[in-house]
């Protein structure tokens, strides 16, 4: 993830004519740079929502032959996998996002949405991480205490990803100095 681009740059290049115009009128300068950022931090939320759906769909695939096989002992714990990880990700995707408008719930400045970005962006390779490993459960040799590890693991990562989802919260809510 060290070389990946910084999808604030790609937003900063990408905008039209208006948008670069109200770079240059004062009291817009402010408005679009904040509006860009919102952008970036909008759209890597969702790259670490769609790492966490790919996980997602690996496990329901792995339910599916746990089920087809009459391994039914081990269904109740990967519904709780599922339901754990279905919570965070709808969590990451909702999100709040800071609005400079007249009466914001969360005021949000440049600073504040830079570090959340930062926030997202070192938790993204744990996401990737999670989809990657979700993969280990679809293999058809996988039963009995190998599953169970399998699962452990696998819950354990969502409880990671879920820390550092948090941190950033709180750092949102001024709850953590950033």
């Amino acid at each position: 993830m060290a070389d990946a681009p910084d999808i604030r740059e790609s937003v900063d290049e990408s905008r039209g004519l208006l948008k670069k115009l109200q770079l240059i009128v004062p009291g817009f300068r402010g408005y679009r740079q904040l509006e860009d950022l919102r952008a970036a931090d909008e759209l890597l939320r969702r790259q670490v929502a769609r790492q966490l759906k790919r996980g997602e769909n690996r496990i329901m695939d792995a339910r599916s032959a746990i089920a087809f096989r009459g391994d039914y002992g081990h269904l109740q714990a990967v519904a709780s996998l599922l339901s754990k990880l279905q919570l965070l990700e709808g969590d990451i995707m909702h999100a709040e996002q800071g609005y400079t408008g007249i009466s914001p719930s969360i005021r949000m400045d440049q600073s504040k949405i830079s570090s959340l970005y930062d926030f997202d962006y070192a938790f993204i390779s744990s996401a990737a991480k999670f989809a990657s490993d979700a993969d280990s459960l679809s293999l058809p040799s996988l039963a009995g205490n190998d599953l169970l590890q399998a699962i452990s693991r696998l819950s354990a990562e969502i409880d990671e990803i879920r820390e550092k989802w948090s941190a950033r919260m709180a750092a949102v809510q001024n709850i953590e100095v950033v």
